[in-house]
């Protein structure tokens, strides 16, 4: 049987739910290949099943598993599937957007699976689960009666695996837009080239708390991409949606997205956010509803100075820009960024502003993208709403 001993120490820490461990956390033995393997601890007791790589990352755990072997790829992957699609039954609507797998929130760590009505996209980030796609792919096919299933591989961290990094077809028909539903609100999502899977479908209860605060307002969409706040924001009634990207692309996108939905009021800017937030105070504009939506400005712990200066000058900028009684909507995506720091440096950028700031809601990703507390990798995606005070 395959088999992975951890040592005393590294077997306390699996117990209590960690589920990343290190070539020193074994007990004996050399590091094994890519596989799925049985864990035990130091005194033989089961820990249950774990993934093995040869890359720094050597085992991951996948939870527990009633059989005493160590279970095929077939009946592995079909178990773990069929529990993770059925904890989403409630989201598998034809013009659903979802997470069905959310890697080790699912006890399927190296895997991201996201469906956008029948098209399926997956990540994979461990080499076992890319060894594995050939029992993957066909049972989420099967089960979910998808046309098609693309592996968008086009991320980093796979070079940890010795993965190239690729974007390629693996069932059916190439697809190159599909259009999913949300909230009544029409998003255009193009799995092969759009950022991450093709949308942010972790800010779905944002963009909804957006839809229910634009009544009547003026709002400022900052880093909007493909406009999906502002889409939102216009759905819900808001008298105007500036929507400001560097990429004219994504514009065009968000334009087009708004001739979709039947809306008007979309303003599009394209240019540099931080630019735009400091001319804009210079030209005496306000705003009654503010997005700051920014991608990741810390993707390592060395980055987080570098990062909190970028958070604390765009918050306090945003800020300044906010009408009275207007409210700031302001997210990190950035994992090393903890909700505890997230929120100091925020509380950093009210510091001397003429006028005091309330938090009146925190915000994460869908519970499509569960968070996993002896993981907090998982809880990547951080928002605070913010109103202004006079």
């Amino acid at each position: 049987m395959q088999r992975v001993q951890l040592n005393a120490k590294a077997s306390g820490f699996a117990r209590r739910g960690q589920p990343w461990f290190y070539r020193d956390d074994f007990a004996a033995g050399e590091q094994a290949p890519a596989r799925l393997v049985r864990v035990v601890d130091e005194n033989e007791r089961d820990l249950g099943l774990g993934i093995t790589s040869t890359g720094k990352l050597a085992l991951r755990l996948c939870g527990p598993w009633a059989e005493g072997e160590v279970p095929d790829r077939e009946t592995f992957f079909g178990n773990r599937l069929q529990a993770a699609f059925a904890r989403r039954a409630m989201r598998l609507g034809p013009h659903d957007g979802t997470r069905l797998v959310h890697a080790e929130s699912d006890w399927l760590p190296g895997l991201v699976l996201d469906r956008y009505g029948p098209v399926l996209v997956l990540q994979a980030t461990s080499a076992f689960v890319e060894q594995s796609l050939d029992a993957i792919v066909p049972f989420a096919a099967d089960a979910l009666k998808a046309t098609t299933v693309i592996a968008r591989n086009d991320v980093g961290a796979r070079k940890h695996e010795g993965l190239a990094e690729e974007v390629r077809l693996l069932h059916g028909n190439r697809v190159e837009q599909v259009t999913i539903v949300e909230h009544g609100v029409r998003h255009t999502v193009r799995p092969f080239v759009g950022h991450k899977t093709g949308f942010y479908l972790d800010q779905r209860p944002a963009r909804a708390l957006v839809q229910q605060l634009a009544h009547g307002r003026t709002v400022l969409d900052l880093f909007c991409y493909q406009g999906g706040f502002s889409l939102a924001a216009l759905v819900g009634g808001a008298v105007s949606s500036v929507a400001v990207d560097q990429s004219q692309e994504a514009l065009d996108l968000a334009a087009a997205g708004a001739r979709d939905n039947g809306v008007q009021g979309l303003l599009p800017v394209h240019g540099n956010a931080f630019d735009f937030v400091r001319d804009a105070r210079g030209r005496g504009e306000s705003y009654e509803l503010i997005v700051l939506d920014p991608p990741a400005f810390a993707k390592s712990r060395r980055e987080l100075p570098g990062a909190e200066r970028g958070y604390r000058d765009l918050n306090r900028q945003a800020l300044r820009l906010l009408a009275p009684g207007g409210q700031l909507l302001t997210c990190t995506c950035s994992h090393h960024m903890t909700l505890p720091r997230f929120e100091e440096v925020v509380r950093q950028a009210t510091a001397g502003l003429p006028f005091r700031v309330v938090l009146e809601q925190r915000l994460g990703a869908g519970d499509d993208h569960p968070v996993l507390l002896s993981h907090p990798e998982s809880e990547y995606l951080k928002a605070l709403l913010l109103r202004r005070v006079d």
